[in-house]
């Protein structure tokens, strides 16, 4: 059963009642900015006292106010106009930080003045997205536009009503019952949520890394996934081998990689000792790849991974006769 994030938006008030003792109107508090968001006047630190205040906002049980002497003077000089403009996304958030040199205290302001665009960087909402990125204002865009793709999928009106539902959902997943316990199962159960979240863990090591160096990164977490990578990784590295050095592609009959290692061999492109150890690595691929058997050991595996970098890399580069020979 999917995830209904709706339901949980509208458990937030129920959620900050039993954690503060009271519900907080932040629909009406957001209207008070409306000349902030129409550009009609620049962000004041009364702006900022005015977030914090305990009578509006629960925000101040997490987060010190900056002082108003030491942010008055700095937003005076800056100026800082307070709109939805999509070119002005990064300017306005590095110049956020400048003023109040955190990311928190810089996504109140934005999410109380633009609830559109932006939500409050809450440690429960990261956790559940997933999401990560080596700069400051980088990691809170990246976090903004995260919620706003979980927006569209859930048929939520803002951001900041995401991350909202999202926090409440954070909440209550902490506390015992049945209800909590059904709706947690219905996050780990959402496949869309989970294709979010694994993408933002696992796609840099895709983009940075090569497919023997993923195997090597995985080979203790799960050998024989890492196995599995590897193996295809070697199947692809003897279609090449195949086709440069025997002017075929590989053959996928029974005995096929027994017969190439030999050709292989014979032209001196690998050693008789290489030829042996290529061949038990290919049964250590079998094993990797085709269930019933058991699976190989993690020594096996990095066997496997060592000998494919260190003999079977070098064969996409191709040699000055190999590149004379295919232009003749």
């Amino acid at each position: 059963m999917a995830l209904d994030l709706q339901e949980y938006f509208k458990k937030f008030p129920e959620v900050c009642k039993r954690k503060y003792g009271r519900a907080y109107n932040l629909a009406a508090m957001e209207k008070q900015f409306a000349s902030l968001r129409e550009g009609k006047r620049w962000l004041a630190a009364r702006d900022v006292a005015a977030i914090f205040d305990p009578q509006n906002t629960p925000f101040a049980r997490y987060w010190q106010a900056p002082a108003a002497k030491d942010i008055d003077k700095p937003l005076a000089s800056a100026r800082i106009m307070l709109t939805g403009d999509p070119a002005q996304r990064e300017p306005l958030v590095l110049r956020l930080l400048e003023v109040f040199h955190s990311i928190a205290i810089m996504s109140l302001v934005l999410r109380m003045v633009l609830p559109k665009f932006y939500g409050v960087f809450s440690t429960p909402v990261v956790h559940l997205l997933q999401v990560n990125r080596g700069a400051t204002g980088e990691l809170y865009l990246a976090y903004c536009d995260e919620l706003a793709e979980w927006a569209k999928h859930f048929g939520m009106a803002s951001v900041a009503d995401t991350e909202m539902a999202l926090w409440a959902f954070a909440e209550l997943t902490k506390a015992a019952g049945n209800d909590v316990a059904e709706g947690s199962q219905s996050f780990e159960d959402d496949i869309w949520i989970q294709r979010r979240r694994v993408a933002h863990v696992v796609r840099p090591f895709l983009r940075r890394y090569g497919r023997l160096q993923l195997a090597r990164i995985l080979l203790h977490e799960d050998p024989r996934l890492a196995g599995k990578i590897a193996a295809e990784e070697y199947e692809r590295l003897l279609g090449i081998a195949s086709k440069r050095f025997c002017r075929r592609p590989l053959d996928r009959r029974t005995g096929s990689v027994d017969k190439l290692l030999d050709e292989l061999a014979q032209q001196n492109v690998i050693s008789l000792h290489d030829k042996t150890d290529l061949r038990g690595i290919w049964s250590t691929r079998n094993a990797a790849v085709h269930p019933g058997g058991p699976p190989p050991s993690t020594e096996a595996i990095e066997l496997m991974i060592d000998r494919i970098q260190s003999i079977c890399t070098s064969w996409e580069q191709r040699t000055p006769a190999l590149a004379e020979s295919s232009a003749t």
